[in-house]
């Protein structure tokens, strides 16, 4: 009885011990996202992106893989409510980030382009005129403002009158 008593703790540790797993490291997923996205494993990508935003919030790269996983939710997912929720998690949590600024801009895209959400567009782009007022996307923006529910074949293209009657002549 002592024989299995001891057999059965030994094979419940080693149970134990395998179904916990190795946790991977920071880096370790960071390099199992890449691989997916290499091999546009689009899904496996984004999941491991997400692990990797939950598991390391404080990484100093976390705003760039947000920045990613915003990306591969908008383009390879096509889950543009994913898209924007990542880009303002970056923009929320990481104001400071190189990616803050584009990010800004994607959010109001995403929701004129993508999501036809128009209230949350214009709110979108006001809130990045208020915020980067001279930043070179201010006239992108200002322009998609301007145009916001309009399709491209109602928008009339200004190439400038001059240049229009030169081509005349």
């Amino acid at each position: 009885m002592k024989y299995w008593n001891g057999t059965i703790a030994a094979l419940l540790m080693v149970v134990l011990l395998a179904g916990c797993g190795k946790k991977m490291t920071e880096e370790q997923l960071r390099a199992k996202a890449l691989n997916f996205e290499n091999k546009e494993q689009w899904q496996e990508a984004a999941k491991t992106y997400e692990a990797l935003v939950k598991k390391y919030p404080e990484s100093k790269k976390i705003d760039t893989d947000l920045y990613k996983l915003g990306v591969i939710y908008a383009n390879n997912l096509k889950d543009y409510d994913k898209s924007v929720t990542a880009y303002k998690k970056l923009v929320e949590n990481y104001p400071k980030s190189s990616y803050a600024i584009q990010s800004t801009f994607m959010i109001g895209y995403r929701y004129a382009n993508d999501i036809h959400d128009l209230d949350k567009a214009k709110a979108a782009y006001q809130e990045f005129l208020k915020k980067y007022p001279k930043h070179e996307l201010a006239s992108s923006v200002k322009w998609e403002l301007a145009h916001l529910g309009q399709d491209l074949s109602e928008i009339e293209l200004q190439l400038g009158s001059d240049s229009l009657k030169t081509a005349e002549k």
